[in-house]
């Protein structure tokens, strides 16, 4: 929070209500992107019971995949640090607190950090970040139809997994889905193709890979259940 201007500390500082967000990290062995996630749990202080919502307007999987599943050339991304690209208002600053030490000592007394950027575990980021998405989707679908229809028609959350009937349409939506997304600050992690094998950001082995919570083989365009190893313990 030292960081911040001092007349930002003064605000946070005399806020009649400062919130603390719980935090732990999630591990996801299988992930080669993010296998280890630092996420907030405001539903612990009864800060997401608070906030609004909204309405769901994600993405339904199976219709997505159903969609992908009938283009020849299909593709796969992921949009990088979605949520993280969402700056926070300084209103915001008071209730977006963490504490933290870079030794992590339970002795020693932690630093108060802020938040300035959304982040996972609060109840209100996923349609927050959706409706930047969708901002950026209406006001350049029409200079940018095939990245349009990506954001809007082959996304869940972050992944998207489009296709078409031909090689350069897949180009197309490729190269249209990257230009409407960096006029929002926004950028893909990696880029799948069937035909050709994952690249290395995107797969363990070089082979398999993952696509909206299914298994995917790109070189060969097979798609399966995603299992993985079921722990009795």
């Amino acid at each position: 929070m030292s960081d911040l201007p001092i007349d930002i500390q003064q605000f946070i500082e005399s806020a009649p209500v400062r919130h603390i967000y719980p935090w732990r990290i999630v591990m996801k062995p299988d992930s080669t992107s993010t296998p280890i996630r630092v996420v907030v749990d405001p539903s612990m202080t009864g800060l997401n019971l608070l906030l609004a919502k909204g309405e769901n307007v994600i993405g339904k999987i199976l219709d997505i995949l159903v969609k992908n599943r009938f283009g020849r050339f299909a593709a796969a991304s992921d949009i990088s640090k979605m949520y993280n690209q969402l700056k926070l208002n300084y209103e915001a600053y008071p209730y977006s607190l963490f504490l933290y030490h870079p030794s992590l000592d339970t002795h020693t007394k932690p630093d108060i950090y802020v938040m300035i950027s959304a982040w996972y575990g609060v109840s209100s980021t996923g349609n927050q970040a959706d409706h930047a998405i969708m901002t950026i989707v209406k006001d350049h679908e029409t200079s940018n139809p095939a990245g349009a229809s990506v954001l809007r028609d082959y996304r869940y959350v972050d992944d998207t997994a489009p296709s078409t009937n031909t090689d350069e349409g897949r180009e197309l939506m490729i190269s249209e889905t990257k230009e409407l997304l960096a006029k929002g600050g926004f950028k893909l992690k990696y880029i799948m193709k069937s035909g050709e094998d994952p690249p290395e950001e995107a797969s363990i082995d070089g082979i398999n890979a993952k696509i909206l919570g299914y298994g995917w083989k790109p070189k060969s365009d097979r798609l399966n259940p995603s299992l993985t190893e079921l722990n009795f313990n």
